[in-house]
């Protein structure tokens, strides 16, 4: 379930959290707004929004990615409870102007048939989206109405205001509580209704689920289709449960087609119907559009220095998927690390020596709910430039020549060069020498006639 805590308040709405699964700057944020609640009727309205959401969430692919959802609800008081009903006729007065214009079912708000005034409707739902969530994907409008009916707006994945939003009624029934989910199917991915009925007016057009194109191989869900699938396909139950070509969608009975016999966005029904595999898909690359596979990487820079041979910490944080897990996998410049598949990874710097390397980190979400990303939604990388300059020197091959004299090599990495140091007590240090190293490394012979130093030691700046 959802809890409603907490609360910001501006001029007349106030925004109060219900479901917070990450960053409202990456998730998909869901902003229910009251109308036609009365001042004393706004609890009431944070528990509607809250079954809406949980209805909305429990469908799939909703369900699966409810972890890639924020949801809010914005609660502004209206004078009289309802919705203005013209058929009855009945007229209220409630915040956003709503009325259920045609044959008492499709419900707006101003501009619409019986107000022109834009301020009076939707100015009033961008005003309080742009000041209390201006990152919001999904408006819903919920009426507090019992009578079925709804609408959906112009809408899209950018998280802008100035769109027509979701309208529904507060009916909790099989099937109209089905109505926020197929009206989304429309606002949040593009889909279209695949209803034959007449629709005077309206033009067909090529869409995620509506297609002219008969030619199998030019079908956009292609992928979906199995080859002993016969295209286009029969509109008869023997082929109800697979994904094919069906006549019969936009509102046109001849010459535009379907991905399948039914769908959620072809049927509202007592007995919900599903999305079917191409809506599905469209849905989830649509959530994909808006959320990164990628939530939080560590560090946050892309250019990294290293200066210590210990083991450096990097990490990602990801969204998490209901019933599946996402792919991690770790890469050194291009090549993947064998077993580097967690969120976190630690950099030995000693394996790869000094230099400029590229690590970089790929989550991919391989879920069978899509077959077509051509896009690479479902995938995000980081990359870090990673400037490797560790000073390790040793002292090797000893060798005493004679006459007080002493050789040495110094060999291993220092970038900023080295100070060859000597000491008699390891407690008061001498530098003899500053040089560099060439090829990786560096003799050294004490001066004529020897020193007495029997310690010897490098130092490299940093």
């Amino acid at each position: 379930g959802l809890v409603a805590s907490g609360g910001l308040t501006l001029a007349q709405g106030t925004l109060t959290p219900l479901l917070t699964s990450g960053p409202a700057s990456n998730r998909v944020n869901l902003v229910l707004l009251s109308e036609g609640y009365t001042s004393s009727q706004l609890s009431q309205f944070l528990g509607d929004a809250t079954n809406l959401v949980n209805n909305f969430l429990g469908t799939m692919p909703w369900q699966e990615y409810r972890g890639y959802v924020n949801a809010y609800a914005i609660t502004v008081a209206s004078a009289q409870a309802g919705s203005d009903h013209p058929t009855y006729p009945s007229w209220v007065n409630t915040y956003f102007n709503s009325v259920y214009e045609y044959y008492n079912y499709i419900i707006t708000i101003p501009p619409n048939g019986y107000d022109p005034n834009y301020a009076n409707g939707q100015g009033k739902v961008d005003a309080l989206i742009s000041s209390l969530m201006p990152q919001a994907n999904i408006v819903m409008l919920l009426v507090n109405d019992p009578t079925p009916g709804g609408s959906s707006g112009i809408g899209g994945t950018n998280g802008t205001s100035n769109r027509r939003p979701i309208i529904t009624a507060l009916n909790p029934y099989l099937p109209y509580s089905e109505i926020p989910v197929h009206e989304a199917g429309h606002f949040f991915a593009g889909l279209v209704d695949e209803y034959t009925s007449p629709y005077p007016g309206y033009v067909p057009a090529e869409a995620p689920n509506s297609t002219r194109e008969t030619n199998r191989a030019a079908v956009k869900w292609r992928a979906w289709i199995d080859p002993s699938t016969p295209v286009p396909t029969p509109n008869s139950y023997e082929y109800e449960g697979l994904v094919g070509l069906f006549e019969g969608a936009q509102y046109q009975t001849a010459g535009w087609y379907r991905p399948k016999f039914d769908c959620k966005m072809r049927t509202l029904s007592v007995v919900p119907v599903d999305f079917c595999e191409v809506c599905t898909e469209q849905i989830v690359k649509s959530i994909y559009q808006v959320v990164r596979p990628i939530d939080t990487v560590n560090p946050a820079g892309s250019n990294v220095t290293i200066y210590s041979a210990q083991p450096a910490a990097f990490s990602v944080t990801t969204p998490q998927p209901l019933t599946h897990d996402l792919s991690v996998q770790w890469y050194t410049n291009g090549v993947a690390v064998t077993g580097a598949t967690n969120r976190s990874f630690q950099f030995d710097p000693r394996q790869l020596g000094n230099g400029s390397h590229a690590l970089r980190v790929i989550v991919a979400d391989a879920t069978g709910l899509v077959r077509n990303d051509s896009a690479l939604l479902l995938r995000g990388t980081n990359t870090w430039s990673v400037s490797i300059s560790l000073n390790e020197q040793r002292l090797a091959a000893p060798l005493y020549l004679g006459d007080g004299k002493f050789r040495l090599t110094i060999t291993g990495t220092a970038p900023q060069g080295f100070v060859i140091q000597g000491s008699t007590n390891l407690t008061h240090w001498v530098r003899l020498v500053t040089n560099s190293l060439a090829g990786g490394k560096f003799d050294y012979t004490n001066g004529p006639g020897g020193l007495p130093f029997r310690y010897y030691r490098t130092v490299s700046p940093p």
